[in-house]
């Protein structure tokens, strides 16, 4: 069964085109061939691969200028390149670095390594694009996944809705830079209480927004860790007087000033230790109730499902 991923190979030698696409084609990808350079980027705008395997010396564009080419365009700036060379030189190396060149592979490459090489820069690119470029922590499409593999194991499992308390008045007073450090430090938190959790997944749904996925045993221990640590935090992200208050001031919604607690956490912990979990949509739904109810308590708390 062939892999939706496409490989670009372009080489002015048959031979070396029949070889590799063989050894690409056995490990399940589909394979576009070029046979010089004119011919590489013309069919990487057509076929949109998902990497590329350019020959260093080519008729008609080198290597060096499909990556120019390709690189001049926003849609092909993340997309992995390697280059088949048999010059060793260093500033024929450096040269690529600086044109964002992933992987050299001297020619003969070894077929193996070549397959080896190709897996490692894909699953690296694919957590690239789905990763929060701010936290880069796992975005929606891995969260789906893994809620969907969680679903379908049969064991019992917990997630965990974590959603900030009052980060809209904070950003709103303080700044989107402050906002961005808060986050960051959040996820840094959520990270270290999950990071010893065998099986435990974090991702960043958006904005406040995080989930963890951990085996049910841990869960309430994780989410004691995060409260706990966002709380002991949270103070210092204010201003002395609004530490000293415990509070702060900021317009709410209707333009008029409110005092608004310090920022805190609300945890939701839907699991299946006693009703099942069918879907996503319904551990949404639990999660977002759940979450409410934690948000409704001054100071960082959470709410255990109790079906």
């Amino acid at each position: 069964m062939q892999s939706s991923e496409k490989i670009l190979l372009a080489d002015d030698s048959q031979a070396i085109r029949t070889l590799v696409s063989e050894v690409l084609v056995d490990a399940g990808y589909t394979v576009i061939e070029a046979q010089d350079g004119q011919e590489a980027i013309e069919k990487t705008y057509k076929e949109n691969p998902d990497l590329l395997i350019l020959d260093y010396e080519m008729p008609r564009k080198t290597g060096f200028d499909v990556v120019k080419e390709v690189r001049s365009r926003t849609g092909y700036l993340h997309t992995p390149i390697i280059i088949f060379t048999a010059v060793t030189d260093k500033a024929t190396k450096m040269e690529g670095l600086n044109l964002d060149i992933d992987e050299y592979l001297s020619k003969p490459a070894d077929v193996d390594e070549i397959v080896a090489r190709v897996k490692l820069l894909l699953k690296r690119n694919k957590q690239k694009m789905y990763s929060n470029p701010l936290t880069h922590l796992p975005g929606n499409p891995s969260i789906q996944t893994t809620l969907e593999q969680a679903i379908t194991s049969g064991k019992k499992f917990a997630v965990l809705y974590c959603d900030l308390n009052n980060f809209k008045s904070f950003n709103d007073k303080y700044g989107f830079d402050a906002g961005d450090h808060v986050l960051k430090t959040q996820a840094q938190i959520i990270v270290k209480a999950a990071e010893n959790i065998p099986d435990s997944f974090v991702g960043h749904i958006g904005g406040d927004d995080f989930i963890v996925v951990c085996p049910f045993e841990y869960a309430e221990t994780v989410a004691k860790e995060i409260t706990t640590q966002t709380d002991r935090i949270s103070p210092s992200f204010y201003s002395e007087e609004d530490r000293k208050n415990g509070y702060m001031l900021s317009e709410n919604r209707q333009g008029k000033l409110e005092k608004f607690p310090l920022l805190a956490i609300g945890i939701g912990v839907v699991h299946n230790n006693h009703a099942p979990l069918t879907s996503i949509t319904q551990i949404s739904e639990l999660g977002a109730s759940l979450k409410s109810l934690a948000k409704q308590h001054w100071g960082s708390d959470y709410e255990m499902d109790k079906r």
